[in-house]
């Protein structure tokens, strides 16, 4: 196990993924031992793109280098991180059983023994399963964007409104990614190790030239951490009083992502182009996921 800890995720994943498992009758069978076992692709996929979060995490705060190091405490930590990003219950309990499932499929794979069960504090995870249905609406926008004092939280969110790029790009994007030759910015190991190219807008490449003003290549563009953002904005959407219809505060950088691609969608429609194709693209997504076309494209206000 010398190679990086997502390559070790990686593999193990790839290990334990059986094309067409009969689910029904493993179901039925008394003797299964199939705890380990992927049994669907797009649970692999979704498996990959947190197994490659949680081990830049582990890397970054811990130093670990193998799977095996990997303590409950740290796992914990993890969990604890993501609750303080505005991640709702139910996303909290699918990276607690991801967590298990990383663990069950290192265990079978390198013959070791890891526990990377976590608990979880219901009362201290803010309520937001129904929060994140919610978009934006323009309006809305423009009054956080219109704080009286700038700072590099308020700069990265007229970024994200701009580009509709995830929270996550907003703390990595280094000036090196930025080709204003090209008006092209690369969003580099996103979600799922998957690098994209987005197209530039005049606006935003304005905004950009003069963030990085005396920063070398491989400075970050934003001094910011994808937890101060989203504190940062809803800060703004409480003082604002921005808020669902069932009077709770609206809030997440997700937000933000949908509204962006609501609003070039159809600007694109306009110019007599497939505006769900090209912001499903731009967003990182495969066009023909109808879920998450619903998801950004028709969301609540």
């Amino acid at each position: 196990m010398s190679k990086s800890l997502f390559y070790q995720f990686n593999s193990a994943l790839d290990m334990c993924f059986v094309l067409h498992f009969d689910k029904h009758s493993d179901k039925h069978n008394p003797h299964s031992e199939s705890d380990h076992i992927i049994k669907s692709l797009s649970a692999k996929s979704n498996l990959k793109d947190f197994a490659h979060d949680f081990a830049a995490f582990i890397k970054n705060e811990y130093g670990v280098k193998q799977v095996k190091q990997i303590t409950p405490d740290m796992c914990q930590s993890y969990i604890e991180r993501k609750a303080t990003e505005n991640c709702s219950l139910k996303t909290i309990k699918t990276y607690q059983s991801n967590l298990l499932k990383l663990s069950k499929c290192a265990n079978k794979t390198f013959n070791i023994r890891t526990d990377y069960s976590v608990s979880v504090d219901e009362s201290k995870i803010e309520k937001t399963d129904t929060i994140k249905q919610y978009s934006f609406t323009r309006a809305e926008m423009e009054k956080i964007l219109a704080a009286p004092r700038s700072c590099d939280s308020l700069t990265a969110l007229k970024f994200a409104y701009q580009t509709g790029v995830r929270v996550n790009t907003l703390e990595r994007l280094e000036v090196r990614h930025i080709d204003f030759k090209n008006c092209e910015i690369t969003i580099y190991k996103d979600k799922g190790n998957r690098t994209r190219v987005l197209p530039m807008s005049e606006e935003t490449a304005s905004l950009l030239r003069q963030q990085i003003k005396g920063k070398n290549p491989q400075d970050r563009v934003f001094a910011v951490r994808k937890g101060s953002v989203n504190r940062y904005l809803r800060r703004r959407c409480e003082k604002l009083n921005i808020c669902t219809p069932n009077g709770e505060i609206k809030s997440g950088v997700h937000s933000i992502r949908k509204l962006w691609a609501e609003e070039t969608a159809e600007r694109y429609e306009k110019d007599g182009k497939n505006g769900t194709k090209m912001v499903m693209s731009e967003l990182g997504h495969s066009e023909d996921r109808k879920d998450l076309e619903d998801t950004y494209l028709h969301s609540k206000k």
